[in-house]
């Protein structure tokens, strides 16, 4: 849906909510997407987003597809006041993955109730896949999946695909054996190019893509996006079949690790910062931006100590920013080009030296070019004193290599101490480059200018 389509669904529903206008609310929401009605819900007032989901608790398999789509955190403000009778429906009709990840987020005593009210073996598969890490393959995938005895015939696999309407992700039709061990997998597109007689292991890929539980979630992401998959096979240590994780969920992961890196790299680890109270939006931001006044007035008492150089030579006081502007830049560049690669796989952490000897390479050229622009612009403004643009071009030069390898080297030497590259570059990348900046910044202009 455009964004113009979805802003009048936005203030239509809160038009008629105000007006209590129960048929045409059930109207409109009977011809929305369920994906425009969650995105609609998260942006209107809770009390009228709860009054908009009570309705559609009347259709228990479309409330539980809004709620899917739904940011799962917010959830339980959403469901504040229902009962665990009023979810069970709901619950019933939910991918176990999203029903697993949502029980963990609500209030112990809803989840137990909730549990309770459902089937025993539903119950039991829910409370298994919550054991699971929310990080790793356990803890993404779906048990709705759908496998087939390798012995059967396509006929048979035909038939029974028909007769299980409410798998998920029936992209592949992954082949067992008598002990439920994953031994090959089929498209759907080769089921029905063989013969109908022909056996499923007689066709079948043997040299099957699957991922242990225990996996990560950011590797199970690169193994589907490597090998252009729609769904990937969840084993156990015995290799037997126990779930899938669908290219959707995939797209989850990729979307929740980018956007808990940038807020990292921010200093903001709360992922839901802009929902949050003042007081509590205050304490997370806060100790961030201290570290980073704590760096600028270090900055200051050193420019503060070379101030008889600023006396002799004023116009050295004009280029400070862009000597510390281009090297933080430059190092912001660096560390998120570290950081993405790490994420994404391209890049191996224990290749320290070829990662510093690449991105010096780089920054070479780019220093370069960027110091004689502004050695040339010294020139004039300084009553074009060629020490000056020695000073200016080769304080560049230095302090923009120095931010390069600093935004290259933190992330990797993070990552093999164990400490993750997002939290510790910002913070460590902001602090030494406006010390470190400044202080080779004075100490090449004395050089050049005898001070």
């Amino acid at each position: 849906m455009s964004q113009d389509r979805q802003q009048l669904l936005v203030d239509s529903l809160r038009r008629l909510v105000r007006r209590g206008a129960v048929g045409n609310l059930e109207r409109i929401l009977a011809k929305a997407r369920s994906e425009d009605v969650a995105l609609a819900l998260s942006e209107l007032m809770d009390r009228e987003a709860r009054s908009i989901f009570g309705l559609l608790l009347n259709d228990p398999a479309r409330a539980a597809e809004v709620a899917g789509e739904y940011e799962h955190a917010r959830l339980p403000s959403l469901w504040q006041g229902l009962t665990a009778a009023e979810l069970k429906p709901v619950f019933e009709e939910l991918a176990s993955d999203d029903a697993a990840d949502i029980l963990q987020r609500l209030d112990e005593d809803l989840r137990v109730s909730i549990l309770n009210l459902l089937e025993d073996a539903e119950s039991e598969d829910l409370e298994e896949l919550m054991q699971y890490g929310e990080d790793t393959a356990g803890g993404i995938m779906s048990t709705d999946f759908f496998s087939l005895d390798k012995e059967l015939t396509a006929r048979e696999a035909i038939v029974g695909l028909q007769d299980n309407p409410e798998a998920e992700g029936v992209f592949y039709l992954y082949c067992v054996n008598e002990e439920d061990t994953l031994v090959g997998v089929v498209s759907l597109r080769q089921l029905l190019m063989v013969r109908p007689s022909t056996q499923l292991k007689n066709f079948m890929n043997s040299d099957v893509i699957s991922v242990p539980l225990t996996e990560d979630q950011e590797e199970v992401a690169r193994i589907v996006a490597r090998y252009n998959l729609l769904g990937v096979p969840v084993v156990d240590e015995f290799n037997k079949l126990v779930g899938i994780v669908t290219v959707d969920d995939v797209i989850d992961v990729l979307r929740d690790e980018a956007t808990e890196d940038m807020l990292l790299m921010a200093g903001v680890a709360d992922e839901d910062i802009v929902n949050a109270t003042t007081s509590h939006a205050v304490k997370t931001r806060l100790p961030w931006l201290l570290a980073a006044v704590g760096g600028g007035i270090g900055a200051a008492a050193l420019i503060g100590r070379f101030e008889h150089q600023l006396e002799e030579a004023a116009i050295l006081a004009a280029f400070i920013p862009i000597v510390m502007g281009l090297g933080g830049n430059v190092g912001v560049q660096a560390s998120t080009i570290v950081v993405r690669g790490m994420a994404m796989g391209q890049l191996d952490p224990t290749k320290f030296a070829s990662a510093l000897f690449s991105e010096t390479k780089v920054v070479a050229i780019i220093a370069t070019v960027c110091a004689s622009v502004a050695a040339a612009a010294s020139m004039v403004m300084g009553d074009f004193d060629p020490n000056l643009a020695g000073a200016v071009g080769s304080s560049l030069v230095v302090v923009m290599t120095f931010g390069a390898l600093l935004g290259t080297a933190v992330p990797m030497l993070s990552h093999r101490f164990g400490i993750d590259p997002a939290v510790a570059t910002g913070p460590i990348l902001t602090t030494s480059i406006d010390l470190v900046g400044v202080l080779i910044y004075f100490l090449i202009s004395a050089a050049w200018l005898g001070l």
